[in-house]
């Protein structure tokens, strides 16, 4: 680090690296914890900054991006920031038209329905230029964290962003995009491969601006796979059993993750849901979580109580 308090890249000194050393492996004073959608509306700053704003139009705006990244900072101490973006940039970075309605989430009114829609989708050599306000974002926000804590950038992989391109919204049962698995193979592999080459650059590009983790949903299967594919955190969602992670993963990799985020609705029982997760996985090689995002209804208060019990138990954890 240099005498005046910037890093290597130029970005300010980080004073808190808690997150990053559970990341590499290393011992740690407590559990660093974050939350999946931690910037959101279940806190009534971020319904107030986006409420004169289209969706699409404030991820647009590193301004609001960074606002909205910090917001949660000022309330809890979170070991980590979370960029404010959406997954769905990189469609539309790609020609598609993404729109968010109201009470149904993001809608494509113009879905992958033919092979032949493949040739509306843009060269995914243009997204990162595309996506420039996102590594936008990420800058300011790094300048305007002061070294606070890590911030974590993030995409969708190209089977998710598949499913959405293809059903033209969320989808429970992804069924239009596995026809598409089963009857178009060539074109499945095609559509891919686009989003792929569209990925890896901007995912490059985030780190390039200031911002690494994979989380799979429902990725269970897959434990062993991904806990050999390279990364140095495999997130986990609340269908997996620590301990059986951590028996598939080893202890080479880091785990974060993964209480159901329903149990927020709880109130005195956090304390102690915490306390049992924070027991199963063990205090090494592990980044407290949520199995999933944050949801709207939610109240900002068991937020706290959360991220505080995670703080309080694992201090109390390499204690004893």
């Amino acid at each position: 680090m240099e005498a005046n308090g910037l890093g290597p890249q130029g970005f300010p000194e980080l004073k808190n690296d808690t997150f990053l050393r559970a990341a590499w492996g290393e011992e740690t004073d407590y559990t660093p914890v974050w939350c999946m959608r931690q910037a959101g509306r279940y806190l009534p700053e971020f319904r107030e900054t986006r409420a004169a704003q289209d969706f699409f139009s404030t991820c647009r705006s590193p301004e609001a991006c960074c606002e909205l990244t910090l917001q949660p900072l000022r309330r809890f101490p979170l070991d980590a920031a979370i960029i404010f973006s959406d997954i769905l940039v990189v469609p539309q970075a790609l020609g598609m038209e993404v729109t968010m309605v109201p009470g149904k989430g993001p809608s494509f009114p113009e879905p992958l329905r033919e092979e032949q829609d493949l040739e509306r989708l843009r060269d995914p050599e243009v997204v990162a230029s595309e996506l420039g306000y996102v590594f936008q974002a990420i800058t300011l926000t790094r300048q305007r964290l002061a070294g606070r804590v890590p911030l974590i950038g993030f995409a969708g992989a190209p089977w998710t962003l598949m499913t959405y391109m293809v059903e033209g919204g969320g989808s429970s049962t992804m069924a239009q995009a596995k026809r598409w698995l089963y009857q178009r193979p060539q074109a499945s592999h095609q559509l891919l491969r686009i989003l792929t080459d569209a990925l890896v650059p901007y995912l490059v590009g985030q780190v390039v601006a200031g911002a690494q983790i994979i989380f799979a949903k429902d990725g269970h299967f897959a434990l062993e796979e991904l806990a050999q594919a390279g990364y140095e955190v495999v997130g986990l969602d609340w269908t997996v059993a620590p301990k059986k992670a951590r028996e598939c993963v080893g202890k080479t990799v880091t785990l974060q993750g993964n209480l159901d985020p329903c149990a927020l609705y709880a109130s005195e029982e956090i304390g102690q849901l915490v306390k049992q997760m924070l027991d199963d996985f063990g205090p090494h090689r592990y980044i407290a979580n949520l199995g999933h995002g944050l949801y709207p209804d939610m109240d900002p208060e068991h937020v706290g109580a959360f991220v505080d019990a995670v703080h309080k138990h694992s201090r109390l954890l390499r204690q004893n």
